[in-house]
């Protein structure tokens, strides 16, 4: 009798033993097929977004950057994206000025030093375009736009050569060459202008209709 408790005993430890194994052999093959059917999915993989702007072929936001930055994504080659350097040019050079300013105009506003917004809204001629740009950076220049307000020509310096190191790394990422520092450009470069006032700075309300990059956008 004991022998054949015993025997029932280790067939039913068995058979438990094998319906596990069944079981967690069939979770894992579920958890491989619904893996496979998201990447697979168009959820998954990249789109273009239809509301962005079209000289862009849809990229819009950090896929843009992304994109800009030598991370082709699936559906586009290396060709379109090059074609688009030009164009991105303009959006980058906007999104710099659009920061520096924000940061100027918090200053003025006796506001504290924050976080800029990302992705930020860039206007140009056929419409507006979401920018996105590494934070690391963009919180580099909203910075050097907010110290420019009442800066000595000892700060002035200080902020030339960190806005110039952020602002050269992007367009370095990109593979776009710069054209002029934008240190040159978006801080005065002298005491007799420390009175900057926010007129003085790029007036971002609306696109520019001059410029090389501006006539194809």
């Amino acid at each position: 009798m004991t022998t054949v408790l015993l025997l029932a005993v280790f067939f039913g430890t068995a058979a438990a033993i094998v319906l596990i194994i069944y079981l967690i052999d069939r979770v894992n093959m579920l958890e491989i097929m619904t893996m496979e059917n998201r990447t697979s999915s168009p959820e998954a993989s990249v789109k273009a977004d239809p509301n962005a702007d079209s000289v862009f072929l849809g990229l819009s936001g950090k896929i843009l950057w992304d994109a800009m930055s030598g991370k082709t994504p699936e559906g586009f080659n290396d060709n379109d994206l090059v074609a688009l350097k030009s164009r991105y040019e303009h959006v980058l050079t906007k999104h710099i000025e659009l920061l520096f300013k924000e940061g100027a105009t918090d200053r003025q506003q006796g506001k504290a030093l924050s976080k800029p917004k990302l992705p930020a809204s860039i206007k140009t001629l056929r419409g507006t375009i979401d920018s996105w740009i590494p934070p690391q950076h963009a919180s580099t220049i909203h910075k050097a736009g907010f110290e420019s307000i009442d800066a000595s020509d000892l700060d002035r310096t200080r902020i030339a050569s960190y806005l110039d190191d952020s602002t050269g790394l992007l367009f370095a990422r990109t593979d776009i060459a710069l054209r002029q520092a934008f240190s040159e450009k978006m801080l005065p470069q002298s005491q007799e202008n420390d009175d900057i006032t926010l007129e003085e700075l790029p007036d971002l309300s609306t696109p520019e209709t001059d410029g090389d990059n501006d006539s194809i956008l």
